[in-house]
């Protein structure tokens, strides 16, 4: 018979360490399509009410808005692989312990509504860029193709010289 020796361990709450790592993330995700336009604003909420419940306190997030995919992506929801072509991309920028971003990260994998979802570490500060729309004066030019007789003749001996010079 294997008798286990077991050992009591009591904690006194002014020596825990309360210096626990925390780190931003951030959680890009699509829920799926098949979620009515009107219940949207209830499953964003029970989904970020999930995420406070392990710890997170919110940085900034987008709602969700209904895309076309880039292309076809699957999902296993109650035993039936779904296809989906459409779904609501949203997503959120908060900052919890990296024990709470390993049980969010378990939380998120079992979600049956969502696609997909990215989790990422990443800074506090925003990091999106401005889009700024493409226009002649950026210094982009289409070049036209020379047409044959246009050309200019090859000198492949100033060709082999510069080579050389990139090579060396």
């Amino acid at each position: 018979m294997f008798m286990a020796k077991t050992k009591e361990v009591v904690v006194d709450a002014d020596s825990v360490d309360t210096d626990v790592k925390s780190s931003i993330y951030e959680v890009g995700y699509i829920m799926v399509p098949s979620i009515p336009e009107e219940n949207l604003g209830g499953e964003v909420t029970v989904f970020k009410d999930s995420l406070t419940e392990m710890g997170a306190t919110f940085i900034s997030d987008e709602y969700p808005k209904m895309l076309e995919l880039a292309y076809e992506m699957s999902r296993s929801i109650a035993n039936k692989k779904q296809k989906f072509s459409y779904g609501y991309f949203g997503w959120v920028k908060f900052e919890c312990s990296t024990t709470s971003a390993k049980v969010i990260k378990d939380m998120l994998d079992k979600n049956e509504k969502l696609v997909r979802y990215l989790m990422i570490k990443t800074v506090r500060e925003s990091t999106m860029s401005s889009k700024r729309p493409y226009s002649n004066k950026d210094g982009f030019k289409r070049r036209s193709t020379p047409k044959a007789e246009e050309s200019l003749p090859i000198n492949e001996e100033t060709i082999d010289k510069e080579i050389e010079a990139l090579v060396v």
